[in-house]
């Protein structure tokens, strides 16, 4: 029965390109220092079976390169490995990006785009399915409160609010702010202040909708750290003054717009478990619920001034 064959997926812009070919092919024993035991990789345990690579879009070149050979000829070699395995799988991918411009300016590879591109669906985002938002946004939270967080429900006006939103991240913003909302407020019924809190935070990150921004964004797909990441931010600030310096004070901007994000991303991804965040940042819990509620306070007085 094709229920039967195996379903495996790995989100590809999750995986630091160091262990990219590890996690797709799997290791050896010994081929990395310290590694002591064989790991099957996901084209083996999806071997039969059906293989989705979520935000394809996302792998930088050389892993491209390494996906084309193996979707030609059929075969993969573990890292570390002396025999190639079968590569016996069916490949879905799907990616937000927009390939054929990434392929246009070097950055996703021509003939692996084709490879992949037999069979394309479209599935509209989430400002043209507005109908959808209210059931996905009960179901996020059903979800979340099954998973030990807080139950939450949404206030009609709330669900206003969302259904004005464009939703440039689509459904997997959409489940974030589900998240964050479970999290970090303590009302059981979300109104729609709430709403507006997290989405005016959200909308703090370039959005990426100029063409401009959505070459950058492209080109985002190839850095492999979080130095690099930060390096292009600050130098586009830099170049954004046309040659004059920034205001002073650009040190404690910098770590406060850093801190905030950082702060929530913690805490949602330890489900508001403030001892586990604290631990995961190297800091004392008494020290992120300081920073924490510092962050909370500066966002309500932008909010405010901003009225």
């Amino acid at each position: 029965m094709a229920s039967a064959a195996p379903f495996v997926a790995i989100n590809m812009a999750a995986i630091p390109r160091e262990l990219i070919e590890s996690e797709l092919f799997g290791h050896e024993k010994g081929a990395f220092t310290g590694v002591l035991t064989r790991k099957e990789g996901r084209f083996e345990q999806a071997d039969g079976g059906t293989l989705f690579l979520d935000e394809v879009g996302d792998m930088p070149l050389e892993a491209q390169t390494r996906l084309l050979r193996v979707l030609q000829e059929g075969e993969f070699m573990p890292v570390g490995g002396v025999k190639p395995k079968n590569a016996n799988v069916r490949i879905v991918a799907a990616t937000h990006r927009n390939l054929r411009h990434m392929v246009a300016h070097g950055l996703f590879r021509e003939d692996l785009f084709f490879r992949l591109n037999v069979v394309p669906i479209r599935l509209p985002p989430l400002r043209e399915r507005k109908e959808d938002i209210a059931l996905l946004m009960r179901h996020f939270l059903v979800r979340a409160m099954n998973e030990g967080l807080p139950r939450k429900s949404i206030s009609p006006a709330a669900m206003r609010r969302l259904n004005m939103h464009d939703w440039p991240g689509n459904v997997r913003e959409l489940e974030n702010l589900a998240r964050r909302l479970a999290v970090l407020h303590t009302e059981e019924i979300i109104e729609p202040d709430a709403i507006e809190s997290e989405l005016a935070e959200s909308a703090q990150a370039p959005a990426g909708t100029e063409p401009e921004g959505k070459l950058r964004a492209a080109k985002a797909a190839a850095d492999e750290s979080l130095g690099l990441a930060v390096e292009r931010q600050v130098s586009e600030y830099f170049a954004a003054h046309e040659g004059a310096l920034p205001p002073d004070g650009l040190y404690g901007r910098v770590l406060r717009e850093i801190e905030r994000p950082l702060l929530t991303v913690s805490l949602v991804a330890t489900d508001g478990n403030q001892l586990k965040a604290a631990k995961l940042l190297g800091i004392n819990r008494n020290t992120l619920r300081k920073k924490n509620s510092q962050s909370r306070h500066s966002r309500y007085t932008r909010r405010q001034s901003g009225n």
